[in-house]
């Protein structure tokens, strides 16, 4: 787990092959990428779970550099996936253009604290269409979702495809367009304006809609009270259209869940019949968010190491509620939650309770790799 500030940027390393996964902010971009440019020869897959900011500016800032190195393909659900290769034959459609460019403003105005630099304003799937990176290979370059497929293979690694499910995909269309229709904006063409606007525009979508959820609880509490606290699903359209994979390779296996919705796990565990799944690794949700692991979930997954992605200082992540159903789940078991940053903001009661209450969890910070 790189340095991502309060995002995701995850390397999966075998003996012959290369994945990234994300590439958090734009400003994470300078803590890790000395871990890639003039590291890796060759990144065998570039995954971007979903059109977060925190997911894939540092994306964009990594393909635009000099020494980005070769990248055999990239599984992205953007703009190109969802709507249409843009057009390059020298028709302009001014007018919507200037709107979708005035739309991109004011998203950016909203919540865009971090920009990218030398590639502001570009949309991540220009950037890979522009370079000529296969993309979505495995669907013919369409939109990838769960029932159209299965998963894929990276060379000795098998990605088995948990989500998103095509109405995830169909609802972050739907608010696009209403977002389209309200400001009276009817391109006649997908443009690079089109595309920047979306995804500027849906990476911000989460802060356009009210969010009523309450701020984790940092009172003196208990770790159990914490745990069975009502759980609200994440409500988030973008978070709700996040790849999330099962990852094996070599009797290893990884679960891997993006910002993904709890919910689109349970579902993927009732269609496959399974009870329970048992894994080395799980990749903890949106930075180990409340509102994306439940204790429903937790209970259906046996594994004795949970990682969180996030230097804390958005969102209170991890929420204390996440950190105590991991410890609840497993009170009985060897645990390891390992978490990428120092975080300064889990109080001290928490600690002490946990160490002496669940002895056999131990939380580990500023701990970024894993071997298996």
């Amino acid at each position: 787990m790189h340095k991502a500030d309060n995002g995701d940027c995850v390397s999966i390393e075998t003996e012959s092959e290369f994945i990234l996964v994300d590439g958090g902010t734009a400003q994470s971009f300078d803590s890790w990428k000395e871990h890639i440019l003039g590291q890796v020869d060759k990144i065998d897959s570039l995954i971007v779970t979903h059109i977060d900011n925190d997911h894939v500016n540092g994306v964009i800032k990594l393909l635009m550099h000099p020494e980005c190195p070769s990248i055999e393909q990239v599984y992205f659900n953007g703009a190109e996936q969802l709507f249409g290769r843009f057009v390059e034959d020298g028709h302009v459609d001014h007018r919507a253009d200037i709107k979708l460019l005035s739309l991109s403003e004011e998203c950016s105005d909203i919540s865009d604290k971090e920009p990218i630099g030398y590639s502001e304003g570009i949309s991540l799937s220009y950037v890979i269409s522009k370079k000529g990176i296969k993309c979505n290979d495995v669907v013919n370059g369409e939109a990838l979702y769960r029932e159209k497929c299965v998963g894929f293979d990276v060379g000795a690694l098998k990605f088995t495809l948990i989500g998103p499910v095509r109405s995830s995909l169909t609802e972050l269309k739907r608010i696009w367009e209403d977002a389209l229709e309200e400001r009276n904006i009817r391109p006649r063409i997908i443009s690079k304006p089109y595309y920047d606007a979306f995804e500027q525009y849906a990476s911000n979508v989460r802060e356009l809609t009210p969010n009523n959820h309450q701020i984790s609880a940092t009172e003196q509490s208990s770790i159990e009270a914490l745990a069975n606290k009502r759980f609200d699903d994440d409500d988030s359209p973008t978070n709700r259209s996040s790849f999330s994979f099962l990852i094996e390779s070599d009797g290893k296996r990884i679960l891997y869940l993006g910002d993904c919705h709890a919910e689109v796990v349970t579902s993927w565990l009732d269609l496959q019949e399974l009870e329970k799944i048992k894994v080395d690794v799980v990749k903890i949700s949106h930075h180990g968010s409340q509102n994306n692991t439940s204790l429903d979930l937790l209970r259906r997954i046996e594994c004795n190491k949970y990682l969180i992605s996030t230097n804390g200082k958005s969102h209170d992540h991890p929420n204390l509620e996440t950190l105590a159903r991991i410890a609840l789940v497993n009170v009985d078991f060897e645990t390891e939650i390992l978490i990428n940053y120092e975080i300064e903001t889990i109080p001290d009661w928490f600690v002490i309770e946990l160490n002496t209450t669940y002895p056999a969890i131990k939380l580990l910070m500023n701990s970024c790799e894993v071997e298996l």
